[in-house]
């Protein structure tokens, strides 16, 4: 027998030996299937994305989520949830910052210019956020612990990262007046014709915002322990 053949069938050898030993295995998974974007309400979409990591969820683990939207039981050092206000306005300001594209991103770009970057739609996109009064319409929202969601007063208080009120105008963007019939309605990102729009009012006139309809969001998973 050759040498090249001997040494071939030497690391055939060990890797098989390797894979007996340590086989490999595959904790979770996510896969886009490719099909167009789905819509929902916020409050489906708070259970719905949480819901992820659940047993017979996307993610193939076997948490599972309680009453508050948190993790119950054995702790599985993933974190899934709807995007907040706050983390989808870091997202629209890095986009603009040295490690994004910096320039305006169109809708179907990426916030890099690139493949490492986050693609955006600029279409209406619910945030885990809306007025002090939002519990009292959307259970999930009332019920979920801190950690998932933003919750803005009549007296408009920015929070670190939200990119509201010290992005206005920013590549074209536009943004609604914070108004008491904001208290009860949700908050969409991204309504106009720039990454760093947002709307929040919710009356008859501007229905975009009412909480019962139907918009798309985005997931956000956090990996590691302490979250």
């Amino acid at each position: 027998m050759k040498v090249k053949e001997k040494f071939l069938l030497s690391v055939i050898g060990i890797s098989m030996i390797c894979l007996i030993l340590n086989p490999i295995k595959s904790k979770a998974a996510l896969q886009a299937n490719g099909n167009p974007g789905s819509i929902g309400t916020i409050n489906n979409w708070l259970i719905n994305i949480r819901r992820m990591e659940s047993t017979g969820g996307t993610l193939g683990l076997s948490g599972e989520v309680g009453s508050n939207l948190d993790t119950t039981g054995t702790p599985n050092n993933l974190d899934i949830h709807m995007q907040k206000n706050t983390e989808y306005g870091a997202m629209a300001i890095l986009s603009a910052s040295a490690y994004g594209k910096q320039g305006k991103v169109a809708d179907g770009e990426s916030t890099t210019g690139n493949k490492s970057g986050i693609y955006i739609n600029l279409n209406k996109e619910w945030v885990a956020a809306g007025g002090n009064e939002l519990g009292n319409y959307l259970e999930n929202f009332r019920n979920a612990v801190g950690k998932y969601k933003n919750i803005y007063t009549e007296s408009y208080v920015a929070k670190v990262g939200d990119a509201i009120t010290e992005t206005n105008g920013w590549h074209g963007s536009g943004a609604s007046q914070w108004m008491t019939i904001c208290l009860s309605s949700g908050l969409l990102r991204s309504y106009a014709g720039s990454l760093f729009s947002y709307y929040g009012r919710g009356d008859n006139s501007y229905v975009d915002a009412i909480y019962t309809r139907q918009w798309s969001s985005r997931a956000v998973v956090v990996v590691g322990s302490g979250f």
